[in-house]
C-alpha cells in the first residue's frame, strides 16, 4: 500500500474511533436527577410569576396528587417556597401568594440583588466568606441595642464572575439562631428572615458614599 492509501486508511480509522468514543461518552454521562420537591417548587414559583396563581396556591394534597408524590414531599416544596418569600401560610385557610412590598429610601429602591442581575442580564453568584457568632464592634452593638455576641455573615457577590458587592451583615442570634445552618450561598437572607422566622421588614435606613478600600478588601476587587 502506498503512502497516500495508508494515510486514507488511518484517517478513516481515526474518524470511526472518534465516533465510537463520543457514543460511549454520551452513554456514560448521566443527567443529574432533580429532586421531586424541586420540580414542585419550580412549578409553583413559575405559576406565581406568570400570575397563574394570584391568590391561593394548590394545597399540599393537590400538589402531591398532581406530581405523584407523598404529602411530605409537597410540604417540603411549600416550605422552601415560603422561605423564599413567595407565599405565606394561613392556618385553617391555606397557602397564599404573598403580596409584594416595595420599600424606598431616597432615590434607591430596596429590592433583591438578583433583580439587579436580571435587569443587567448577568449571572449572579455568591461566595460565603464567613458565617459565625462573634464579639461585634462597639458601634454595631450600639445600633442593635445589645452587648452580647452577634451573628456575622460576610459574603462576596459576583456578576459574571466579577466581584461587585462585599457584604458584612450582623444579626441578633436571639431572633434567628439557626440561620447559620441555612443555605446562605444560594438563598436571600431577607427571604429566610421573612419566610422562616416570620420577621417583617418595617424600616430600612441606607446611605451611599465613596470610600477607600482597606488592605483586606482591596485584593478582593483586584485594585
Amino acid at each position: 500500500m502506498d503512502t497516500g492509501g495508508a494515510m486514507v486508511c488511518l484517517l478513516l480509522w481515526f474518524k470511526q474511533y472518534i465516533q465510537v468514543f463520543r457514543a460511549v461518552e454520551r452513554g456514560c454521562v448521566m443527567k443529574k436527577k432533580v429532586p421531586k420537591y424541586e420540580k414542585i417548587k419550580d412549578y409553583v414559583i413559575k405559576g406565581i410569576k406568570a400570575r397563574n396563581f394570584t391568590d391561593a396556591v394548590p394545597s399540599e394534597n393537590q400538589l402531591a396528587e398532581t406530581f405523584g408524590v407523598s404529602r411530605m414531599t409537597a410540604r417540603k416544596a411549600i416550605d422552601a417556597i415560603e422561605r423564599e418569600g413567595f407565599v405565606e401560610r394561613m392556618p385553617g385557610k391555606g397557602t397564599f401568594v404573598k403580596k409584594k412590598q416595595h420599600y424606598t429610601t431616597g432615590f434607591f429602591r430596596v429590592r433583591p440583588f438578583q433583580k439587579w442581575a436580571d435587569d443587567l442580564n448577568v449571572s449572579l453568584t455568591t461566595e460565603v466568606q464567613e458565617a459565625q457568632v462573634v464579639d461585634p464592634p462597639a458601634n454595631v452593638s450600639k445600633q442593635l441595642e445589645t452587648g452580647d455576641q452577634l451573628i456575622l455573615i460576610r459574603r462576596l457577590w459576583f456578576f459574571d464572575q466579577k466581584p461587585v458587592r462585599y457584604e458584612i451583615r450582623y444579626l441578633r442570634p436571639d431572633i434567628c439562631a439557626g440561620i447559620l445552618w441555612e443555605d446562605l450561598k444560594n438563598e436571600s437572607i431577607h427571604s429566610i428572615l421573612i419566610g422562616k422566622y416570620k420577621l417583617q421588614l418595617t424600616r430600612i435606613s441606607q446611605s451611599m458614599e465613596a470610600i477607600a478600600l482597606s488592605e483586606e478588601t482591596a485584593p478582593i476587587f483586584d485594585v
